[in-house]
C-alpha cells in the first residue's frame, strides 16, 4: 500500500467510525465508544504495518552515527508507549471518563520515566568517567 492509499484508507475509516459513533452516541453510548475504539485500533494496526521502512531507516542512521542499537529500541518502545497511552486516554474521554483518561496519561508518563532509567544511568556513568579523567570512548 502506498502512503497515499494508507492515508485515504485511514481517514475514510476514521470518518466512517466517527460518523457512526456520533449517530449511535444518543441511543447506545456504550456501542459508540466501542465503535470509536475499534476504528482507532484498526487504523493503528494498519499503520504498524507501515513502520518497517521507518525502522530500517532509523537503524541505518543509528549505525552511521555510531549510536548503540539498544538506544533505538528505547526510542521505539517510548513511541509505542506514547501511542498506546494516547489511544487509551482518548477512548476514556470518548466514554466521558476524564478521570480515567488522566490515569492513562499518568501511566504512560511513569512508564516512559522507567524506560529512561538505564539511559540516565549511562549518562551519569559517562559524566563520572569524564570528571575522573578516564577515557570516554570505547
Amino acid at each position: 500500500m502506498t502512503h497515499t492509499e494508507v492515508l485515504v484508507t485511514a481517514v475514510g475509516l476514521l470518518l466512517c467510525g466517527g460518523l457512526l459513533s456520533a449517530v449511535l452516541r444518543s441511543q447506545r453510548p456504550e456501542l459508540a465508544v466501542c465503535l470509536s475504539l475499534l476504528a482507532g485500533v484498526l487504523v493503528a494496526g494498519m499503520l504498524l504495518g507501515q513502520l518497517s521502512p521507518l525502522i530500517s531507516a532509523l537503524r541505518r542512521m543509528t549505525a552511521l552515527g555510531g549510536v548503540e542499537e539498544n538506544h533505538l529500541g528505547v526510542v521505539l518502545r517510548g513511541a509505542g508507549i506514547c501511542l498506546v497511552t494516547q489511544l487509551a486516554a482518548d477512548t476514556c474521554r470518548d466514554a466521558g471518563d476524564t478521570a480515567l483518561a488522566g490515569k492513562a496519561e499518568l501511566t504512560g508518563r511513569i512508564l516512559l520515566l522507567l524506560l529512561a532509567v538505564p539511559l540516565y544511568e549511562e549518562i551519569l556513568s559517562l559524566i563520572v568517567r569524564v570528571v575522573n579523567g578516564q577515557a570516554v570512548m570505547g
